[in-house]
Protein backbone atom coordinates (compact mmCIF):
# COMPACT_ATOMS: atom_id res chain seq x y z
CA UNK A 1 0.00 0.00 0.00
CA UNK A 2 1.22 3.45 -1.02
CA UNK A 3 1.88 6.39 1.38
CA UNK A 4 0.06 9.62 0.31
CA UNK A 5 2.60 11.96 -0.02
CA UNK A 6 1.65 15.89 1.16
CA UNK A 7 2.18 18.46 -1.67
CA UNK A 8 4.38 21.16 -1.99
CA UNK A 9 4.97 24.43 -3.28
CA UNK A 10 6.95 23.69 -6.23
CA UNK A 11 4.50 21.14 -7.01
CA UNK A 12 1.70 23.78 -7.37
CA UNK A 13 4.60 25.75 -8.83
CA UNK A 14 4.79 22.81 -11.58
CA UNK A 15 1.55 22.75 -13.09
CA UNK A 16 1.13 26.29 -12.77
CA UNK A 17 4.04 26.90 -14.72
CA UNK A 18 4.99 30.00 -11.90
CA UNK A 19 8.18 29.88 -9.44
CA UNK A 20 8.02 28.72 -5.95
CA UNK A 21 8.25 32.19 -4.49
CA UNK A 22 5.43 33.59 -6.51
CA UNK A 23 3.25 30.68 -4.83
CA UNK A 24 5.10 30.81 -1.22
CA UNK A 25 4.07 34.76 -1.43
CA UNK A 26 1.02 34.04 -3.06
CA UNK A 27 -0.29 31.35 0.17
CA UNK A 28 1.17 34.13 2.49
CA UNK A 29 -0.65 37.42 1.06
CA UNK A 30 2.31 39.01 0.45
CA UNK A 31 4.73 40.01 -2.27
CA UNK A 32 3.47 41.31 -5.64
CA UNK A 33 1.09 38.76 -7.43
CA UNK A 34 -2.04 39.50 -9.06
CA UNK A 35 -5.67 38.73 -7.14
CA UNK A 36 -6.72 36.49 -10.11
CA UNK A 37 -3.39 34.91 -10.01
CA UNK A 38 -3.13 34.49 -6.10
CA UNK A 39 -6.71 32.78 -6.39
CA UNK A 40 -5.95 30.22 -9.15
CA UNK A 41 -2.73 29.19 -6.53
CA UNK A 42 -4.67 29.49 -3.40
CA UNK A 43 -7.36 27.00 -5.68
CA UNK A 44 -4.96 24.55 -6.89
CA UNK A 45 -3.20 24.23 -3.14
CA UNK A 46 -6.87 23.36 -2.08
CA UNK A 47 -6.86 21.13 -4.62
CA UNK A 48 -3.90 18.99 -3.84
CA UNK A 49 -4.69 19.41 -0.43
CA UNK A 50 -1.59 21.10 0.71
CA UNK A 51 -0.46 21.85 4.06
CA UNK A 52 2.47 24.22 5.10
CA UNK A 53 5.05 22.55 6.42
CA UNK A 54 5.18 24.55 9.78
CA UNK A 55 8.63 22.31 10.78
CA UNK A 56 10.58 23.40 8.20
CA UNK A 57 9.53 27.29 8.56
CA UNK A 58 10.40 26.88 12.26
CA UNK A 59 13.71 25.79 11.64
CA UNK A 60 13.92 28.45 8.74
CA UNK A 61 12.62 31.57 10.66
CA UNK A 62 13.26 30.07 14.47
CA UNK A 63 9.74 30.46 15.15
CA UNK A 64 6.96 27.62 15.41
CA UNK A 65 3.63 29.83 15.36
CA UNK A 66 2.48 27.97 18.07
CA UNK A 67 1.13 29.89 21.36
CA UNK A 68 0.65 27.80 24.50
CA UNK A 69 -2.34 28.64 26.26
CA UNK A 70 -2.17 27.12 29.73
CA UNK A 71 -5.98 26.72 32.32
CA UNK A 72 -6.06 25.89 35.38
CA UNK A 73 -8.52 23.24 34.72
CA UNK A 74 -9.84 21.63 31.63
CA UNK A 75 -12.53 20.11 33.39
CA UNK A 76 -14.30 22.84 34.60
CA UNK A 77 -16.70 24.00 32.04
CA UNK A 78 -15.27 27.73 31.61
CA UNK A 79 -11.80 27.07 30.42
CA UNK A 80 -13.08 24.54 27.11
CA UNK A 81 -14.65 28.11 26.12
CA UNK A 82 -11.98 30.05 26.82
CA UNK A 83 -9.98 27.71 24.57
CA UNK A 84 -12.46 27.75 21.82
CA UNK A 85 -11.94 31.68 21.96
CA UNK A 86 -8.34 31.15 21.84
CA UNK A 87 -8.19 29.25 18.90
CA UNK A 88 -9.99 31.35 16.97
CA UNK A 89 -8.32 33.93 17.70
CA UNK A 90 -5.03 32.27 16.59
CA UNK A 91 -6.36 30.58 13.33
CA UNK A 92 -7.42 33.85 12.09
CA UNK A 93 -3.40 34.69 12.47
CA UNK A 94 -2.41 31.65 11.16
CA UNK A 95 -1.20 30.76 14.30
CA UNK A 96 -1.58 27.39 16.32
CA UNK A 97 -2.32 26.75 19.86
CA UNK A 98 -0.44 24.25 22.32
CA UNK A 99 -3.57 23.69 25.20
CA UNK A 100 -1.69 23.14 28.79
CA UNK A 101 -3.55 22.01 32.09
CA UNK A 102 -2.15 22.67 35.19
CA UNK A 103 -4.89 20.59 36.79
CA UNK A 104 -5.38 23.26 40.13
CA UNK A 105 -1.56 22.58 40.89
CA UNK A 106 0.75 25.14 41.25
CA UNK A 107 4.05 23.28 40.85
CA UNK A 108 1.89 21.59 37.51
CA UNK A 109 1.57 24.94 37.00
CA UNK A 110 5.24 26.00 36.43
CA UNK A 111 5.72 22.81 35.00
CA UNK A 112 3.19 23.18 32.42
CA UNK A 113 4.62 26.74 31.33
CA UNK A 114 8.42 25.27 31.05
CA UNK A 115 6.92 22.17 28.78
CA UNK A 116 5.68 24.55 26.06
CA UNK A 117 8.36 26.82 26.31
CA UNK A 118 11.06 23.40 25.96
CA UNK A 119 8.33 22.60 23.03
CA UNK A 120 9.35 26.17 21.39
CA UNK A 121 6.02 28.09 21.63
CA UNK A 122 6.65 31.57 20.55
CA UNK A 123 4.49 32.95 23.05
CA UNK A 124 2.07 32.07 26.26
CA UNK A 125 -1.40 32.91 27.68
CA UNK A 126 -2.08 31.59 30.85
CA UNK A 127 -5.10 31.58 33.02
CA UNK A 128 -3.51 31.17 36.54
CA UNK A 129 -4.52 28.61 39.29
CA UNK A 130 -5.91 29.96 42.29
CA UNK A 131 -3.79 31.10 44.76
CA UNK A 132 -0.78 31.88 42.33
CA UNK A 133 0.77 34.50 40.07
CA UNK A 134 2.68 34.28 36.85
CA UNK A 135 5.91 36.82 36.66
CA UNK A 136 6.46 37.75 32.54
CA UNK A 137 10.22 38.65 33.66
CA UNK A 138 10.76 35.03 34.79
CA UNK A 139 9.18 33.76 31.45
CA UNK A 140 11.86 33.66 28.46
CA UNK A 141 8.82 34.49 26.03
CA UNK A 142 6.23 36.94 25.40
CA UNK A 143 3.17 35.95 28.28
CA UNK A 144 -0.67 37.42 29.02
CA UNK A 145 -2.41 36.79 31.85
CA UNK A 146 -5.99 36.55 31.72
CA UNK A 147 -7.35 37.12 35.76
CA UNK A 148 -9.18 39.62 36.93
CA UNK A 149 -8.23 43.56 37.50
CA UNK A 150 -6.51 42.85 40.82
CA UNK A 151 -3.99 40.34 39.02
CA UNK A 152 -0.73 41.82 39.59
CA UNK A 153 0.56 41.88 35.49
CA UNK A 154 -3.11 41.12 34.26
CA UNK A 155 -2.80 41.60 30.28
CA UNK A 156 -6.83 41.02 29.83
CA UNK A 157 -10.12 40.32 32.35
CA UNK A 158 -13.70 40.80 32.28
CA UNK A 159 -14.84 43.30 34.39
CA UNK A 160 -15.67 40.72 37.25
CA UNK A 161 -16.38 43.73 40.29
CA UNK A 162 -19.43 45.68 37.75
CA UNK A 163 -20.46 42.33 36.46
CA UNK A 164 -21.52 41.34 41.02
CA UNK A 165 -22.72 44.57 41.20
CA UNK A 166 -25.32 44.39 38.38
CA UNK A 167 -26.32 41.11 39.64
CA UNK A 168 -27.23 43.01 42.93
CA UNK A 169 -28.86 45.75 41.50
CA UNK A 170 -31.14 43.47 39.76
CA UNK A 171 -31.76 41.52 42.70
CA UNK A 172 -32.65 44.76 44.90
CA UNK A 173 -34.44 46.27 41.91
CA UNK A 174 -37.11 42.70 42.21
CA UNK A 175 -37.25 43.92 45.92
CA UNK A 176 -35.43 41.00 47.63
CA UNK A 177 -33.60 42.00 50.85
CA UNK A 178 -32.84 38.47 52.52
CA UNK A 179 -30.03 37.40 50.42
CA UNK A 180 -27.51 34.49 50.68
CA UNK A 181 -24.19 34.51 48.56
CA UNK A 182 -22.65 31.67 47.40
CA UNK A 183 -19.00 33.35 47.38
CA UNK A 184 -17.08 30.63 45.70
CA UNK A 185 -13.26 30.25 47.05
CA UNK A 186 -11.74 32.65 49.50
CA UNK A 187 -8.18 32.66 47.78
CA UNK A 188 -9.88 33.27 44.02
CA UNK A 189 -9.31 37.05 42.82
CA UNK A 190 -11.93 36.47 40.07
CA UNK A 191 -14.73 35.24 42.94
CA UNK A 192 -13.52 38.18 44.62
CA UNK A 193 -13.95 40.48 42.36
CA UNK A 194 -17.54 39.39 42.20
CA UNK A 195 -18.54 38.78 45.60
CA UNK A 196 -17.50 42.50 46.22
CA UNK A 197 -19.37 44.01 43.90
CA UNK A 198 -22.34 42.71 44.91
CA UNK A 199 -21.33 43.30 48.43
CA UNK A 200 -20.92 46.82 47.71
CA UNK A 201 -24.12 47.66 45.67
CA UNK A 202 -25.68 45.98 48.90
CA UNK A 203 -23.81 47.79 51.81
CA UNK A 204 -25.30 51.10 49.69
CA UNK A 205 -29.07 49.67 50.13
CA UNK A 206 -28.28 48.75 54.12
CA UNK A 207 -28.00 45.05 53.62
CA UNK A 208 -25.71 42.41 54.45
CA UNK A 209 -25.73 39.05 53.01
CA UNK A 210 -25.10 35.83 54.51
CA UNK A 211 -22.02 34.70 52.42
CA UNK A 212 -21.22 31.19 52.16
CA UNK A 213 -17.53 30.25 50.29
CA UNK A 214 -16.53 26.78 48.86
CA UNK A 215 -15.53 25.08 45.76
CA UNK A 216 -16.45 26.73 42.29
CA UNK A 217 -18.15 23.18 41.43
CA UNK A 218 -21.49 21.80 40.78
CA UNK A 219 -20.74 19.42 43.98
CA UNK A 220 -20.31 22.14 45.75
CA UNK A 221 -23.29 24.48 44.99
CA UNK A 222 -25.25 21.22 45.50
CA UNK A 223 -24.17 20.46 49.14
CA UNK A 224 -24.82 24.12 49.94
CA UNK A 225 -28.29 23.16 48.49
CA UNK A 226 -28.55 20.40 50.82
CA UNK A 227 -27.39 21.84 54.10
CA UNK A 228 -28.21 25.34 54.44
CA UNK A 229 -31.37 26.88 56.14
CA UNK A 230 -33.25 28.39 52.93
CA UNK A 231 -35.77 29.76 54.91
CA UNK A 232 -34.18 32.81 55.48
CA UNK A 233 -33.67 33.76 52.29
CA UNK A 234 -35.66 35.36 49.14
CA UNK A 235 -32.75 35.31 46.47
CA UNK A 236 -29.33 33.68 45.97
CA UNK A 237 -26.20 35.21 43.90
CA UNK A 238 -23.53 32.56 43.18
CA UNK A 239 -19.90 33.38 42.15
CA UNK A 240 -20.28 31.09 39.38
CA UNK A 241 -22.78 29.28 37.13
CA UNK A 242 -21.49 26.06 38.38
CA UNK A 243 -22.45 26.98 41.91
CA UNK A 244 -25.53 27.93 40.80
CA UNK A 245 -27.02 25.30 38.82
CA UNK A 246 -25.74 22.56 41.58
CA UNK A 247 -27.55 24.85 44.28
CA UNK A 248 -30.80 24.97 42.07
CA UNK A 249 -30.77 20.82 41.77
CA UNK A 250 -30.36 20.53 45.36
CA UNK A 251 -32.99 22.96 46.37
CA UNK A 252 -35.24 21.74 44.01
CA UNK A 253 -35.23 18.45 45.11
CA UNK A 254 -36.23 19.95 48.31
CA UNK A 255 -38.69 20.57 47.09
CA UNK A 256 -38.04 24.76 46.50
CA UNK A 257 -39.31 26.19 43.42
CA UNK A 258 -37.51 28.65 41.67
CA UNK A 259 -38.20 31.71 41.74
CA UNK A 260 -41.45 31.70 43.25
CA UNK A 261 -39.37 30.28 46.56
CA UNK A 262 -36.07 31.68 45.90
CA UNK A 263 -34.58 33.72 42.95
CA UNK A 264 -31.29 32.41 42.06
CA UNK A 265 -28.30 34.13 39.73
CA UNK A 266 -24.99 33.02 38.50
CA UNK A 267 -22.13 34.18 36.86
CA UNK A 268 -20.38 33.07 33.21
CA UNK A 269 -23.19 32.08 30.94
CA UNK A 270 -22.75 28.41 30.71
CA UNK A 271 -24.30 26.84 28.38
CA UNK A 272 -25.81 25.22 31.02
CA UNK A 273 -27.30 28.52 32.43
CA UNK A 274 -29.41 28.64 29.14
CA UNK A 275 -30.88 25.08 29.10
CA UNK A 276 -31.15 24.30 33.26
CA UNK A 277 -34.84 24.56 34.28
CA UNK A 278 -35.54 27.18 35.11
CA UNK A 279 -33.05 29.11 32.47
CA UNK A 280 -30.59 30.72 34.45
CA UNK A 281 -30.03 34.56 34.90
CA UNK A 282 -26.17 34.95 35.08
CA UNK A 283 -23.40 37.60 33.49
CA UNK A 284 -21.98 37.04 30.36
CA UNK A 285 -18.36 37.42 29.60
CA UNK A 286 -17.16 38.48 26.40
CA UNK A 287 -14.76 35.65 26.28
CA UNK A 288 -13.98 36.61 22.16
CA UNK A 289 -12.66 39.95 23.04
CA UNK A 290 -10.98 38.48 25.93
CA UNK A 291 -9.26 35.88 24.00
CA UNK A 292 -8.46 38.50 21.20
CA UNK A 293 -6.82 41.02 23.85
CA UNK A 294 -4.66 38.40 25.07
CA UNK A 295 -3.26 37.08 21.79
CA UNK A 296 -2.54 40.63 20.19
CA UNK A 297 -0.54 41.31 23.36
CA UNK A 298 1.65 38.44 22.98
CA UNK A 299 2.13 38.77 19.03
CA UNK A 300 2.88 42.81 19.53
CA UNK A 301 -0.37 44.00 18.05
CA UNK A 302 -1.48 45.60 21.65
CA UNK A 303 0.83 47.12 24.71
CA UNK A 304 -2.18 47.36 27.20
CA UNK A 305 -4.11 46.06 29.85
CA UNK A 306 -7.50 45.88 29.23
CA UNK A 307 -10.81 45.37 30.91
CA UNK A 308 -13.83 43.97 29.28
CA UNK A 309 -17.57 45.22 30.14
CA UNK A 310 -19.96 42.36 31.14
CA UNK A 311 -23.72 42.17 30.40
CA UNK A 312 -26.57 41.36 32.75
CA UNK A 313 -28.81 38.48 31.15
CA UNK A 314 -32.02 38.40 32.36
CA UNK A 315 -33.71 34.72 32.22
CA UNK A 316 -36.58 32.65 34.57
CA UNK A 317 -34.57 31.98 37.68
CA UNK A 318 -35.55 35.50 39.04
CA UNK A 319 -38.59 37.27 40.02
CA UNK A 320 -40.46 39.47 43.10
CA UNK A 321 -39.71 37.33 46.29
CA UNK A 322 -43.06 36.34 47.42
CA UNK A 323 -45.00 37.38 50.50
CA UNK A 324 -44.03 34.62 52.60
CA UNK A 325 -41.06 32.29 52.89
CA UNK A 326 -41.97 28.27 52.97
CA UNK A 327 -39.37 26.82 54.14
CA UNK A 328 -37.50 23.31 54.00
CA UNK A 329 -40.58 21.32 52.29
CA UNK A 330 -39.12 18.47 53.83
CA UNK A 331 -39.52 19.30 57.13
CA UNK A 332 -43.26 19.87 56.72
Amino acid sequence: MSETRPSSIREIAERLGVSTATVSNALRGKGRVSPALAMQIQAEAETLGYVPDHAARALRTGKSNTVGLLVPNIGQPLFPAFAQAIERAAKQRGLAVLIGDSEGDPAQQDFEIRNMIARGVDALIVIPTRGTSVSPQSVSVPVAVIDSAATAGNVAASDHREGGRKIARHLLELGHDKLLVLAGPENSLVARERVDGMCEIFASAGIEPTLKYSDATFEAGGLLGRELDLSRFTACAAAYDALAIGFALAVQNRGYRIPEDISLTGFDDLMWAQIVSPPLTTVRQDLEAVATHALSFVTGEADTSRIFPTDLVVRQSTARPSAFSQGDKNAE
